[in-house]
């Protein structure tokens, strides 16, 4: 399903696009900047810690529209994969690709918001794509597994977002790392998101280069699941049809 397709029939068309992510960033902007006023250490002001939480949360929203986008690729384009003849290992990868325009108005976003806090930008944001395209590998190898599992397994699709809800909280995008219990802190360091969400902030925040260690922990398990399934998805593939 692309863009135009989710909001096919709304008044405001692909507006909602734009508008449901910016809202989701002013409800946590609201809820743990300005109601639970969470402090980052060595940075007391709220602008600082908006700006880090954009950082991270603005990545996190993509990165949720992507998985899910993927999941249901293949049983929301039953019709196709019915009656046309193609490479359905495609359909993941668009229904991933959605999470681009999330990720897109998030840093346009963040980037206004660090001109309005003076922060300079520096020359490691040229980093951002590298970091970009290594998130959306993350998600499509991601995606491919669920994608097929959800033809066979449609409670998939309604168990998804309250996982990914749960990997949420237990990330640190609202909170700093050094505030989270010890073992949600070994945890977070195998999430392939907390890696990524950390070379995000280092890139803009930090103005610095991202932990390399780490994006290259994403990049190899993210092949490992990519390998193995891509080999699960055209073993699964065959009964497609039966199964939607």
């Amino acid at each position: 399903m692309n863009v135009r397709d989710r909001y096919l029939g709304s008044s405001l068309g692909s507006f909602w696009a734009i508008s449901n992510p910016l809202f989701m960033l002013a409800l946590y902007t609201y809820i743990f900047g300005f109601v639970f006023k969470v402090k980052l250490p060595g940075a007391e002001t709220t602008l600082a810690y908006v700006i880090w939480l954009i950082s991270g949360y603005g990545p996190w929203i993509a990165t949720t529209e992507a998985i899910m986008g993927a999941a249901n690729s293949v049983v929301g384009a039953s019709g196709l994969v019915k009656n046309m003849a193609f490479k359905t290992e495609l359909l993941p990868i668009a229904g991933a690709l959605v999470g681009a325009i999330n990720l897109a108005v998030s840093f346009v976003f963040l980037l206004l918001l660090l001109a309005w806090a003076g922060t300079p930008v520096t020359a490691h944001v040229i980093l951002l794509p590298v970091v970009m395209l290594l998130q959306f590998f993350w998600i499509i190898a991601v995606g491919i597994w669920l994608s097929a599992i959800a033809v066979f397994v449609r409670d998939v699709l309604q168990i998804l977002p309250t996982l990914l809800t749960a990997i949420m909280f237990m990330t640190p995008i609202f909170y700093p790392f050094e505030s989270m219990p010890t073992i949600i802190q070994k945890i977070s360091l195998a999430n392939p998101f907390y890696q990524i969400s950390e070379a995000y902030r280092s890139i803009l925040i930090g103005n610095a280069f991202p932990s390399w260690p780490g994006l290259l922990f994403v990049a190899t398990i993210s092949w490992v699941i990519l390998h193995f399934g891509l080999a699960a998805f055209r073993r699964a593939k065959g009964s497609f049809d039966s199964a939607i």
